[in-house]
Protein backbone atom coordinates (compact mmCIF):
# COMPACT_ATOMS: atom_id res chain seq x y z
CA UNK A 1 0.00 0.00 0.00
CA UNK A 2 1.19 3.49 -0.64
CA UNK A 3 -0.20 6.82 0.73
CA UNK A 4 -0.71 9.53 -1.88
CA UNK A 5 -2.10 12.50 -0.09
CA UNK A 6 -3.94 10.76 2.58
CA UNK A 7 -5.18 8.21 0.61
CA UNK A 8 -4.28 4.37 0.73
CA UNK A 9 -3.59 3.47 -2.51
CA UNK A 10 -2.48 -0.44 -4.04
CA UNK A 11 0.37 -0.24 -6.06
CA UNK A 12 -0.28 -3.71 -7.68
CA UNK A 13 -2.88 -1.49 -9.57
CA UNK A 14 -1.27 1.48 -11.41
CA UNK A 15 -5.20 2.61 -12.58
CA UNK A 16 -6.06 3.24 -8.80
CA UNK A 17 -2.50 4.80 -8.48
CA UNK A 18 -3.29 7.11 -11.86
CA UNK A 19 -6.67 8.43 -10.23
CA UNK A 20 -4.78 9.33 -6.93
CA UNK A 21 -1.87 10.95 -8.82
CA UNK A 22 -4.39 13.03 -10.91
CA UNK A 23 -6.45 14.23 -7.95
CA UNK A 24 -2.98 15.48 -6.03
CA UNK A 25 -1.82 16.83 -9.83
CA UNK A 26 -5.47 18.80 -9.60
CA UNK A 27 -4.96 20.20 -5.90
CA UNK A 28 -1.64 21.32 -6.70
CA UNK A 29 -2.11 23.01 -10.06
CA UNK A 30 -5.30 24.50 -7.93
CA UNK A 31 -2.71 25.99 -5.47
CA UNK A 32 -3.08 23.52 -2.86
CA UNK A 33 0.26 23.91 -1.64
CA UNK A 34 1.85 20.56 -0.99
CA UNK A 35 1.22 17.07 -1.73
CA UNK A 36 2.87 14.29 -0.04
CA UNK A 37 3.28 10.55 -1.26
CA UNK A 38 4.58 8.22 1.16
CA UNK A 39 6.22 4.72 -0.25
CA UNK A 40 6.68 2.24 2.72
CA UNK A 41 7.89 3.58 5.69
CA UNK A 42 10.59 5.45 4.95
CA UNK A 43 10.47 6.49 1.39
CA UNK A 44 8.26 10.25 1.27
CA UNK A 45 8.38 12.76 -1.68
CA UNK A 46 6.76 15.63 -1.27
CA UNK A 47 4.79 17.40 -4.26
CA UNK A 48 4.58 21.89 -4.70
CA UNK A 49 3.55 23.58 -7.39
CA UNK A 50 7.77 23.46 -8.73
CA UNK A 51 7.62 19.79 -9.06
CA UNK A 52 4.39 19.78 -11.84
CA UNK A 53 6.17 18.19 -14.73
CA UNK A 54 8.09 15.22 -12.13
CA UNK A 55 3.82 14.83 -11.31
CA UNK A 56 3.00 15.00 -15.10
CA UNK A 57 5.67 12.76 -15.54
CA UNK A 58 4.76 9.86 -12.72
CA UNK A 59 1.32 10.20 -14.00
CA UNK A 60 2.24 9.01 -17.74
CA UNK A 61 4.21 6.18 -16.55
CA UNK A 62 1.14 5.32 -14.11
CA UNK A 63 -1.10 5.41 -17.30
CA UNK A 64 1.20 2.96 -19.47
CA UNK A 65 1.27 1.09 -16.78
CA UNK A 66 -2.91 1.09 -16.69
CA UNK A 67 -3.26 0.66 -20.78
CA UNK A 68 -1.50 -2.43 -20.20
CA UNK A 69 -2.49 -3.80 -17.03
CA UNK A 70 -6.24 -3.35 -19.24
CA UNK A 71 -5.53 -4.20 -22.41
CA UNK A 72 -5.66 -0.81 -24.06
CA UNK A 73 -3.58 -0.18 -27.07
CA UNK A 74 -2.05 3.20 -26.94
CA UNK A 75 0.18 2.59 -30.22
CA UNK A 76 -1.63 1.38 -33.56
CA UNK A 77 0.35 0.71 -36.55
CA UNK A 78 -0.60 2.07 -39.70
CA UNK A 79 -0.92 1.03 -42.87
CA UNK A 80 -0.11 3.23 -46.19
CA UNK A 81 -0.76 1.93 -50.44
CA UNK A 82 0.69 4.43 -52.92
CA UNK A 83 -2.00 4.53 -56.00
CA UNK A 84 -0.85 5.33 -59.53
Amino acid sequence: MVEIDGAQVDMDDPCAVVSALRAAELKLATGGGVVMTRFGRDNEIRWDRGSLTGLSELISKYERMCERKSGIRSRFAKRMRFVR
